[in-house]
């Protein structure tokens, strides 16, 4: 069952499912309810997401790990992309924070749609990552190495441009008090061969185990012009 949150004194019960939630105001067409759903639900521990570009697989993400929080059933939220050109990380002016910064802005954009204050995202430097502080917290695969998350509802975007090596590495930073996203387009590997991705080898791997899902998102809403340019293939 749901754990209850403890609002003001008062106990409430969060809903079994989201069907009949205001979502932030969000339309969702049946592709995009069954991933609400099912990173919603106590069924599953990780849920893939196979989405084409447009299709507000991040936005939808965001939305359901902030109700997770809000609701009392995990303390905060970690984003963490892939940067696509990884050896030009280093050379990026200023910390960690500022290196990591335009990596963000998908998610930046998905907290501002659904009114969430991007103030509150802490790009925080990794030793406070380390010690697990603050609700909602950004980063890059590149700075994981020796971080333990728990509890945390984990979004791991971008994660068609992870090599094997740099998914398992981010995998396996996961306690299983964790709910875990893990988002990628298989068609859309910007520096990588697509035998390389990691994204589309983990796919399989965990396609029908037990507290797993696989989702897939097919419908662009951007419009027809990001439709048709993505619709090319080598």
């Amino acid at each position: 069952m749901p754990k209850k949150t403890v609002i003001s004194g008062t106990v409430q019960q969060p809903p079994e499912k989201l069907e009949n939630h205001i979502f932030y105001g969000l339309v969702l067409d049946e592709e995009q309810k069954a991933f609400r759903d099912a990173i919603w639900s106590n069924e599953y521990d990780i849920v893939f997401c196979n989405a084409t570009a447009g299709c507000g697989k991040t936005t939808i993400a965001t939305g359901v790990a902030n109700l997770l929080v809000k609701h009392g059933r995990y303390k905060g939220i970690v984003y963490i992309v892939s940067p696509c050109e990884e050896s030009r990380q280093g050379f990026l002016p200023g910390d960690i924070v500022d290196k990591s910064s335009p990596y963000m802005e998908g998610f930046y954009q998905a907290l501002q749609t659904i009114g969430v204050n991007t103030g509150i995202a802490l790009n925080s430097d990794i030793l406070n990552q380390k010690r697990g502080t603050g609700y909602i917290e950004t980063c890059t695969h590149t700075f994981l190495r020796g971080i333990n998350l728990e509890n945390r509802v984990v979004i791991v975007d971008e994660s068609q441009n992870y090599d094997l090596h740099s998914l398992k590495k981010t995998l396996t930073r996961m306690h299983d008090t964790c709910k875990v996203i893990v988002i990628g387009h298989e068609g859309q590997i910007d520096h990588l061969h697509p035998t390389k991705s990691g994204f589309v080898k983990y796919l399989e791997h965990f396609r029908d185990k037990p507290r797993a899902a696989i989702c897939t998102l097919t419908t662009n809403h951007r419009g027809w012009i990001s439709s048709h340019a993505d619709s090319l293939t080598n």
